[in-house]
């Protein structure tokens, strides 16, 4: 089994100043996608299960699918329990196989937060898991943004914690209206204080060069979800308005799709060619 532990893989990363990329996967074609993608990089990747996404899958179908998919890969992955609510969802990521969770109360109070970061923790590092956690808020497009600040990042990992912190300096979650403003001295203090690796959420619509500099700036790791998902349901809009031949013929080159666009993020990234590094480095 090619599963290697997520926070070697991210410390990797964060030492080296490179990203992983973490995909939501909500189902076999991207699975398929995503790996195919980071065999031909030989790049490390992370699969995602995403708790707002199960209204779409069933949980213990897909993880199955994602752990299968792990046991024959040719480059080191982690399978990433993403978006939890607290403690119940991150005791079903581990149950199905997840060996890192993330755990987002950012929309509460500062304290709450605290509170419930704390508890997944204390139950995740029982058993060996590292834990992420989100502090301000990355919002959804059109909801008001809450920036990180150094001080209560500072904080909130010593009193959490937590392995992994996901920021928010500027990024949305989904589709971006409009030029994203990013805060790259933020990042940087907030990066000089802590010394762990951070999280991106919210990369879709950003450029190259902005991609580079997030991670010069301690970013090890970079939710993508939109950016695929976009891509694969332009093309079948596409072939829905072509001829009727079929259910099938819908999905005509979605799989090459969704490939093409996660092994161009790779390569920005800079993932591509790190999996035999990754393997060396990680139990």
């Amino acid at each position: 089994m090619a599963l290697v532990k997520m926070q070697d893989m991210l410390h990797h990363a964060y030492n080296n100043k490179y990203a992983v990329g973490s995909f939501d996967i909500v189902n076999l074609d991207q699975l398929q996608s995503i790996m195919n993608a980071a065999e031909a990089c030989r790049a490390p990747v992370i699969l995602g299960l995403s708790e707002p996404h199960t209204d779409y899958f069933d949980l213990a179908l897909l993880a199955n699918a994602v752990e299968a998919a792990s046991r024959r890969s040719e480059v080191p992955v982690a399978i990433h329990y993403d978006h939890g609510s607290g403690i119940e969802g991150a005791v079903r990521g581990i149950n199905y196989g997840c060996n890192g969770v993330m755990v987002d109360a950012s929309h509460r109070s500062l304290e709450e937060n605290i509170t419930i970061t704390k508890e997944v923790v204390a139950m995740a590092h029982t058993c060996g898991i590292p834990v992420e956690a989100e502090l301000g808020y990355v919002p959804d497009s059109g909801d008001e943004l809450v920036f990180t600040t150094v001080d209560e990042a500072r904080g909130f990992v010593r009193l959490t914690g937590v392995d992994f912190l996901a920021v928010s300096i500027g990024t949305v979650h989904g589709r971006f209206s409009g030029k994203p403003q990013l805060d790259y001295p933020r990042l940087r203090h907030i990066n000089e204080a802590l010394q762990i690796p951070l999280v991106l959420h919210g990369s879709s619509g950003l450029n190259e060069d902005q991609l580079r500099r997030l991670i010069a700036n301690g970013i090890a790791k970079v939710n993508a979800f939109t950016s695929i998902t976009d891509r694969a349901a332009k093309l079948l809009r596409k072939n829905a308005r072509a001829k009727d031949e079929g259910y099938l013929k819908l999905f005509t080159d979605v799989r090459a799709e969704m490939e093409e666009e996660a092994t161009r993020l790779m390569r920005i990234w800079g993932c591509a060619g790190r999996a035999a590094e990754v393997f060396e480095q990680c139990d």
